[in-house]
């Protein structure tokens, strides 16, 4: 299959499709994970330790939002390999019936 993979545009979109989906799970997940954080620290948890908590809950938000970016970064570029491949592929079989 990776031989193929780096030959077939449809292989490659069809992946790119997987890590859109893949994207689109860690947003709602970070979504989900970020809303059970809020309002959970009670009456017995304030100042720094809910700052502190706060401050971490955030930074794992950015880390998923970096985690996201990469996954779209790799979709954009597969979607795009393919379809220069296609156009070479083209380009090639109009030279070879000429």
């Amino acid at each position: 299959m990776t031989t193929r993979f780096l030959t077939d545009p449809h292989a490659m979109r069809d992946m790119a499709g997987r890590f859109a989906m893949h994207a689109r799970t860690v947003e709602d997940e970070a979504r989900k994970m970020w809303a059970s954080s809020q309002n959970i620290s009670g009456a017995g948890w304030s100042g720094a330790a809910q700052a502190t908590s706060l401050d971490t809950m955030g930074q794992m938000t950015q880390a998923f939002r970096n985690i996201v970016a990469m996954l779209d970064t790799v979709r954009d570029g597969l979607v795009r390999d393919a379809g220069n491949y296609e156009q070479q592929e083209q380009a090639s079989q109009q030279v070879l019936s000429s």
